[in-house]
């Protein structure tokens, strides 16, 4: 135990301490890949690299002048750069939207259109038609750009997130509303960035023959986090797990699939995974997603999904002698829902306190290596190999 932790450790301080922020199609992004696929083929395994096309975003900064007053404003991520000057039109609901004159002007959207990030418009797995209508609304108007009220007061949460969403778009903390609400005149936002063409990869490592016991994570962060519950803590069990079971005989292929771009807004991995290697799910036996294990103060959670109730009780067996690991109720967003959409049985792996994270530190500077629990990660990495014995 005491040697698969330092090894979770070797690898967290490489991705989260060294590497950084790695944002599908950035430099650090291709590094972290490169890292993992070395680590992989040191190891004896073969090393599938799937590339897929994607953006390089660059994000120097935003400005925003509000009767003469500077604001504190930040940049949406994937967001056009723009440096326009126009009246606020303050709108809260879908109807008020619908009404509004928004040409050569700033739009402001807080109350009912920002209680919860907005899917992207190429968003395949789930979309709201709530969430479309607004996109909609925005597109058609067109107005100079679009600012987003957080629904955090402290937290600028932001609300549209889209390389696809082509109107300049920034986020404001929830306690500015009053601010933007109140402004008299004219005012300016600036956003200094840009967007390149790029090309990023997934890496799939194997070993064995026969149907596949497939274990995934994602490579890739936002672009301000380094991202070391998502995923960070993922990939170091899997880089682990991958040293575990190097010299391990099983009636199985042994798939580890480090997914990229999970975190960007359309999931390009993702898709390439499900075009180029889910073509066939009968070829697999079963599949485990790891994303967000490891924090501090928190057990893990496992979920089933599409698993038959013999193999379930298999997986039961285990948990039951591993205190450190409890049921939670299905949850619809990540990874795993590839491989369960797919008709493949799939258990996902998670921190059971993680969702206390979810708005004020995933995605942000804050989800770093001083939240990290490494006796948790190293906990699933001797669960995950007990998988592949047992199963």
């Amino acid at each position: 135990m005491k040697l698969i932790k330092k090894t979770v450790e070797r690898h967290m301080n490489k991705l989260c301490g060294e590497v950084g922020a790695r944002a599908t199609g950035s430099i650090a992004n291709q590094s972290a890949v490169n890292y993992a696929t070395k680590v992989f083929e040191n190891l004896g395994y073969e090393v599938l690299l799937q590339e897929f096309a994607c953006m390089d975003w660059q994000n120097d900064g935003a400005e925003l002048v509000i009767d003469g007053q500077q604001v504190e404003v930040s940049t949406a991520e994937y967001s056009l750069p723009c440096d326009v000057i126009g009246e606020f039109v303050c709108v809260e609901s879908l109807d008020k939207l619908k009404s509004a004159e928004l040409a050569n002007k700033i739009c402001v959207l807080y109350g009912d259109l920002c209680k919860e990030t907005l899917m992207p418009k190429s968003m395949t797995f789930w979309n709201p038609e709530e969430h479309q209508a607004i996109i909609r609304e925005l597109e058609v108007k067109q107005p100079l750009a679009v600012i987003t009220v957080s629904f955090l007061s402290e937290v600028p949460v932001p609300i549209i997130q889209d390389g696809d969403f082509d109107i300049p778009c920034a986020a404001v903390k929830g306690n500015l509303l009053p601010v933007l609400l109140n402004s008299q005149g004219e005012n300016q936002l600036r956003l200094c960035t840009e967007r390149h063409p790029a090309v990023a990869t997934n890496v799939i490592a194997t070993k064995g023959t026969g149907k596949k016991l497939s274990f995934s994570a994602h490579i890739d962060t936002k672009p301000t986090t380094p991202g070391a519950l998502d995923n960070g803590s993922g990939v170091a069990a899997l880089l682990t797990l991958a040293e575990q079971l190097a010299s391990v005989e099983t009636d199985y292929q042994i798939e580890l699939v480090l997914f990229n771009g999970e975190d960007y807004y359309s999931m390009p991995g993702e898709m390439t995974f499900m075009a180029e290697s889910l073509t066939d799910p009968t070829a697999y036996h079963c599949a485990f997603n790891v994303d967000g294990v490891g924090m501090q103060g928190s057990s893990t959670s496992y979920s089933f999904y599409e698993f038959p109730e013999e193999l379930k009780q298999k997986i039961e067996e285990i948990t039951a002698v591993s205190p450190q690991l409890e049921p939670t109720d299905p949850w619809p967003m990540g990874d795993h829902i590839l491989f369960a959409g797919a008709g493949i049985p799939a258990v996902a792996l998670t921190s059971s306190n993680i969702y206390s994270l979810m708005e004020a530190v995933m995605h942000t500077p804050n989800d770093n290596l001083s939240i990290v629990d490494f006796d948790r990660i190293a906990e699933t990495v001797v669960f995950l190999k007990k998988i592949v014995q047992t199963c």
